[in-house]
């Protein structure tokens, strides 16, 4: 059944991606030739109108194949024959739901489950809070440099510092006050600056006695800053990559999403099927969001190298011939593919040990 769970997930994700691609080329008047869940030989498939749907056997992807994306067309429908603005719109288009997706379910979560807030509820004994002076009612701020809205600002940034001083800023009774905090290393090999910070309770959520409720906008805020969060994550996990400063392993593709998904699953469903479907939501979302900003990447390929050639005809006001483009997105996809291989061979190898 995880593993059911774990590809409908992923398929809702990809499904609402290539439907942003849809949705922005039919508004454009480009012919959408093929909307596919999926990848591989066709399973099913059916023509509606001009567009055939198809369903492929592996359930890893999918793609909205639209007239003259890979070759030059004399046909007006075509997206090669569009202006600027309207292919800059349909190629961003799947990142763009994505993000909406991530949005619309973490907003959902912080209706029913509340948030926890940046605002300081209790110190704990000789922790380097206490020892800073820190008190109840204060607001963190800022943290190593970076403006901290949310707690998940707060924990990521402790958890990139690996124990050293870091500058911090909070706000005391309207007043900004800024110094240095050193967190220390927990039992469990996290680092922790002993802080407990106030909750909100869900606008659908019972009331807990001695919990503020949050208001709309505050929910709305918090959902719109988990997104922030997330995209600022993800890019920041990918300059680590190539910087070195984090091993491939921890790179993970579909075998290895689905992979998480189902180890979750099995976890949260023995706490009842209400936990297992905010779970699976919480997951959904940050997969959602990470793979908007993915696919963003100005690399070829991806819809952001597409872009990238867009970008440059607005600039030298006319395009580039279709065979270098293509060219250059056919070496790109080559190496993605074989990215994909050393990803899927670390994912599998991490099942057996």
């Amino acid at each position: 059944m995880s593993i059911v769970i774990a590809v409908i997930v992923f398929g809702v994700i990809v499904v609402i991606h290539e439907m942003g691609h849809f949705i922005t080329a039919k508004k454009s008047g480009v012919l959408v030739e093929e909307f596919a869940v999926g990848m591989g030989p066709k399973i099913l498939s059916k023509q509606y109108g001009e567009t055939l749907y198809s369903l492929r056997a592996f359930p890893i992807g999918g793609f909205c194949k639209m007239l003259g994306e890979d070759d030059q067309s004399t046909d007006n429908r075509a997206i090669c024959k569009k202006s600027i603005a309207q292919r800059f719109l349909i190629l961003s288009g799947g990142a763009i739901m994505n993000l909406i997706l991530a949005f619309l379910i973490f907003l959902f979560l912080v209706a029913f489950n509340g948030f926890t807030s940046t605002k300081i509820h209790s110190v704990v004994d000789g922790s380097p809070a206490q020892q800073l002076g820190l008190q109840p009612g204060d607001k963190i701020i800022r943290l190593n440099g970076s403006i901290i809205n949310i707690y998940d600002d707060l924990t990521y940034e402790i958890s990139l510092n690996n124990g050293t001083s870091m500058p911090i800023s909070y706000e005391r009774n309207g007043k900004r006050h800024n110094s240095e905090i050193t967190p220390y290393k927990y039992e469990d090999g996290s680092y922790k600056v002993g802080i407990m910070f106030e909750g909100r309770t869900g606008i659908f959520e019972k009331s807990v006695e001695g919990i503020q409720r949050a208001g709309i906008f505050e929910s709305l805020g918090n959902a719109a800053c988990e997104i922030v969060f997330y995209v600022k994550a993800t890019v920041g996990g990918i300059i680590r990559l190539i910087t070195l400063q984090l091993p491939m392993e921890q790179m993970s593709g579909p075998i290895g999403i689905v992979t998480v998904i189902g180890q979750a699953y099995d976890a949260s469903i023995q706490n009842g099927v209400w936990i297992m479907v905010m779970q699976m939501l919480y997951l959904c979302a940050i997969l959602s969001a990470n793979l908007g900003v993915f696919n963003l990447l100005p690399l070829p390929g991806l819809d952001g190298g597409r872009l990238v050639f867009v970008l440059f005809e607005a600039i030298r006001k006319k395009p580039l011939p279709a065979e270098k483009e293509g060219l250059v997105h056919f070496i790109g996809l080559v190496l993605l593919m074989i990215l994909a291989v050393f990803i899927a061979y670390s994912d599998i190898r991490k099942l057996f040990i």
